[in-house]
């Protein structure tokens, strides 16, 4: 069995409260606030976030599959930018992506509780961030949702000025 500070059980851990945090959060956030609010005046909306999250969670499934099934593998750089185009994230109605970033999640959790100790330890290369484990990769993506999940604060925060922007309040 893997035994570290960093475990497979305190990754999955992690990785597990993302959904619940984010229901949390945005229970009470309208369609129509989840795409003004934003974390500045130049920042992301709560709606850019989410659907950012939930592709992720395509790239972390993706990553993870990589280095199951090869030795090795360099994987693909995300571009953001393209994402927000390709897959229209003004466009997006919030529940409907929460509920597909849930359900993309348990797929995810799901697939790595599966794996044996020597799985996890399987290594691929970040483009930017070199080589790296399975494990790596789930722990990245507890940080991942940290990182998004305090935007999302800001996003709604009275005091961080990531209030509707005035032009959209009349």
């Amino acid at each position: 069995m893997i035994r570290q500070i960093v475990s497979p059980a305190k990754a999955l851990r992690t990785l597990r409260k993302t959904a619940a945090l984010l229901a949390a959060q945005l229970r009470d956030v309208s369609q129509d606030e989840a795409r003004n609010r934003t974390d500045g005046p130049d920042g992301w909306s709560v709606l850019f976030i989410v659907c950012h999250l939930r592709d992720y969670e395509i790239v972390w499934r993706e990553r993870v599959e990589q280095m199951l099934a090869a030795s090795n593998p360099t994987f693909a750089s995300f571009d953001h930018h393209r994402a927000v185009e390709e897959h229209a994230y003004a466009a997006q109605n919030i529940a409907a992506v929460l509920a597909d970033l849930a359900a993309r999640r348990a797929g995810l959790i799901e697939r790595l509780e599966g794996l044996a100790d020597e799985q996890w330890l399987r290594t691929g290369v970040h483009p930017d961030q070199g080589p790296g484990t399975v494990l790596d990769v789930a722990v990245n993506a507890g940080l991942h949702d940290v990182d998004h999940l305090e935007q999302l604060l800001r996003c709604l925060s009275p005091r961080e000025g990531g209030r509707t922007p005035a032009s959209a309040t009349g």
